[in-house]
């Protein structure tokens, strides 16, 4: 293995130094000193992490040219597709577009489509079975209703371990048990009970619809209908229809994620006649051997004996591992293996069983083996040798190292695949994605709740082969970071439109010549491009290109800020300009203008007459004047003035989908919006009113307070300190009103005198304060 490693690195540097002296073979005379450029920095090169080698290697395609060929390992179409599909074939445009439009590789881009697969056949053929069989049924029979119970019955004590003879029982059984320790021993628990409490839902309720009927019932019933009729259908026709459906789901979801289509796209059942003979040189080359039973093996240990080949190159720990074995062989595979001569030996061609689709081949009717179905698409579109294959990592073994030994021994050569990239794993909120831990996420759930930009920029916050993690910390990172890159496009649009208008009323032209806060602006742009450069070679790093990004818009908007009106927009228009270059090169469209992403909204309309465009506008500018014109006439305050252009700014334009900044000491920067941005700035005007209201009343409601002690301290002081202790408490009062003698005719105390003298000032103080001195 090392030397065949240390000869492709030879091979690489040999294509590598060719290229360099065939571009400084130019023949020409040495050029003096003087004319001699200066030194130069040593550029980086793009380096891929390989799989293969687990190394970060120098790209170095095979034609010695720009042309590259690339392999990637498409959907199995069964089903919706979900969030790790997205992961892995976002991930993939992106280094795909990076290659191609920054590194400038002209990419032969082929995906492939399963359409033969267990999971297919299995579902495929239960849906046949089941539409036959409600297929005009307008009423549910007692026959029906009793096939129906015992299938319900029938899958309780299968897939739920219980011993039951009626449903009747089921709701009690399911009530005693402790859920959670039954999803931890079985994790589909949960799936199986939903199923079965919708079949008995549907048992009881058998009178009112028929179709409600069999929608409830079909997850109980197409086991007991494939049991009794599956082994009759094997017409491949019969097999299409459901991953036609859902090859056409999956085309939908990966264009409303902007990924590009592939140059090619190749479909398993279109290749059978290919995969027999792909199969038929493997034996010739004596890498695979037939069954009595109409199989046909690879021989791993044959393979990986013989002098030039190793098996299991992406994962050789993983060599023997019977688990991942057997799940690449798939769920319909026999359980006989006493006529495989190892183990780990893997089928090419599987003798059909009844009720799976079958091809002739020279070895009896039967249908392709998982793995020998790129292999055979791949080379017969882009040859013996391919640059590049992507795919997920949980692909890497068995299908991908598979994969590499069976086309190795059908070209009988050393490499197939020079650079295997494999996309990390995706988590959700750290655990594996999984419908039984309920955070199985489909890509069309994901994209009612997130955008389609938010999802790249998620995918483009994390290294293509590491795993991520998607978490709700995750997208708010990204929703923040996705309303800098907004602001900043936005307030570059409305500087530049500023800057033309100023311009235009000018009668002479702005001064464009840079002070040196403009020639740092540019020459911060410029250590951006190299940290940019830098992070594409480095194994299309985008987390570290998209941070080099969102660090020069904050120190572009330190530039715009202190420079306030001196501004000089040509700068900030290159800035702008680059950043939407590489956004746009990773795959978020750029404007026409270039000056930041596409934002389409979905209330934007398509443009009628001038008149109808203007007229919200018009309108909105005429009442504005009959305000301002009414409350000169009145003589209005000017703190109504300003309330009237306040209105204006968050109320009446605002609507139009028009946002005004203020500046100190500058004309308002003007800035149009989308539906969606306008929402967030009406919502954020709203908590702001809302804040203020409830600032406003609490105000009011402290004022009402002191009104109110206020008119208790008046009350209060209407009591003249003469008479205030002239009550049945006391006898005798001195001339001032103060006791002298209690109720009993006893003296007063000193020290009850000394409490009553200090209340009596207290109270002449008020009583004073309202109504001047005592009599």
């Amino acid at each position: 293995m090392l030397k065949r490693l240390i000869g492709r690195y030879a091979r690489r540097m040999s294509n590598t130094s060719a290229a360099g002296s065939e571009s400084t073979a130019t023949g020409k005379v040495a050029q003096p000193e003087w004319r001699k450029p200066a030194p130069q920095k040593s550029k980086p090169v793009l380096k891929l992490y390989n799989t293969l080698t687990r190394t970060k290697e120098p790209f170095v395609p095979l034609s010695g040219t720009s042309l590259v060929s690339w392999y990637s390992c498409g959907p199995t179409v069964y089903d919706a597709s979900h969030m790790g599909h997205a992961r892995n074939y976002v991930s993939v445009d992106i280094n795909r577009r990076i290659m191609s439009e920054y590194f400038g590789y002209d990419i032969n881009f082929v995906q492939n489509v399963t359409d033969i697969d267990d999971k297919i056949i299995i579902r495929a053929r239960q849906n046949y079975l089941f539409d036959n069989y409600t297929n005009g049924v307008t009423e549910i029979s007692d026959s029906i209703v009793e096939k129906a119970t015992s299938a319900t019955v029938a899958y309780i004590n299968k897939n739920l371990n219980a011993e039951m003879t009626a449903v009747s029982e089921f709701s009690a059984w399911v009530a005693s048990l402790d859920k959670e320790a039954e999803k931890e021993k079985n994790p589909k628990f949960p799936m199986h009970v939903t199923a079965v409490s919708n079949a008995i839902l549907a048992l009881e309720n058998h009178r009112s619809d028929a179709t409600r009927f069999f929608e409830l019932i079909k997850d109980v019933m197409v086991p007991v209908l494939d049991k009794e009729l599956g082994s009759t259908v094997n017409d491949p026709e019969v097999f299409r229809k459901l991953p036609a459906y859902w090859e056409n789901r999956y085309n939908d979801d990966m264009a409303r994620l902007n990924v590009l289509p592939p140059g090619v796209t190749t479909r398993v059942s279109e290749y059978v006649p290919e995969i027999v003979t792909f199969v038929e040189k493997i034996i010739d080359n004596g890498y695979a051997y037939a069954t009595d039973d109409g199989s046909v093996y690879f021989d791993t240990s044959k393979f990986d004996n013989s002098s030039k080949h190793d098996y299991a190159k992406c994962q050789p720990w993983n060599k023997g591992k019977m688990d991942l074995i057997e799940d690449g062989e798939g769920s319909l595979s026999t359980k006989n293996t006493s006529e495989k001569r190892s183990n780990s030996d893997f089928a090419l061609w599987k003798a059909s069983k009844p009720g799976e689709p079958e091809w002739e081949s020279p070895w009896g009717k039967g249908r392709p083996g998982w793995h020998i179905e790129c292999s055979v698409m791949a080379s017969d579109i882009l040859g013996s040798q391919i640059d590049i294959h992507s795919g997920g990592i949980d692909l890497a073994f068995p299908h991908h190292d598979n994969e590499l030994a069976q086309s190795e021994a059908r070209y009988d050569n050393e490499q197939w695949i020079d650079y295997f990239l494999h996309t990390g794993h995706l988590h959700i909120e750290g655990q594996k994605m999984s419908k039984s831990l309920k955070n199985f996420i489909t890509i069309d759930e994901a994209l009612a709740k997130y955008t389609s930009r938010q999802l790249r920029l998620v995918f483009a916050s994390a290294q293509w082969n590491n795993q991520l993690d998607f978490k709700e910390s995750l997208v708010n990172e990204v929703k923040s970071l996705e309303s800098s890159f907004n602001n900043f496009f936005q307030n570059v649009r409305a500087l530049q439109a500023d800057n033309i208008h100023r311009q235009e009323e000018l009668s002479y032209n702005i001064s464009k010549k840079l002070t040196p806060l403009e020639k740092k602006l540019l020459d911060d742009l410029q250590a951006t491009q190299e940290k940019v450069d830098i992070a594409f070679c480095d194994n299309l790093s985008t987390p570290q290109a998209v941070k080099a990004l969102s660090d020069m818009v904050t120190t572009t908007n330190s530039y715009i800020s202190a420079v306030g009106n001196e501004l000089k927009i040509e700068p900030v228009i290159a800035v702008c300009k680059y950043i939407t270059r590489i956004l746009d090169i990773i795959g978020f469209a750029a404007r026409p203008d270039k000056l930041g992403w596409e934002t389409v909204s979905s209330s934007e309309n398509s443009a009628g007459s001038v008149e109808d465009v203007a007229m919200p506008y018009v309108k909105v500018l005429s009442n504005f004047r009959d305000q301002v014109r009414s409350m000169a006439i009145s003589k209005a305050d000017l703190s109504e003035f300003l309330k009237l252009t306040d209105f204006i700014r968050d109320h009446d334009l605002l609507k139009l989908n028009v946002a005004l900044d203020d500046r100190n000491g500058q004309s308002a920067l003007v800035k149009f919006l989308t539906e969606e941005e306008k929402q967030e700035i009406l919502k954020f005007n709203e908590e702001k009113e809302s804040r203020e209201e409830a600032k406003r009343l609490k105000k009011l409601e402290q004022q009402k307070l002191r009104e109110q002690k206020e008119l208790e301290r008046k009350e209060k002081a209407k009591v003249s300190p003469l008479e205030m202790f002239k009550t049945e408490q006391y006898s005798a009062w001195d001339e001032n009103g103060m006791p002298t003698k209690d109720k009993d005719g006893n003296d007063v105390t000193k020290s009850m005198t000394k409490k009553l003298k200090k209340q009596w000032d207290q109270q002449k103080k008020l009583h004073e304060e309202y109504f001047g001195t005592s009599n």
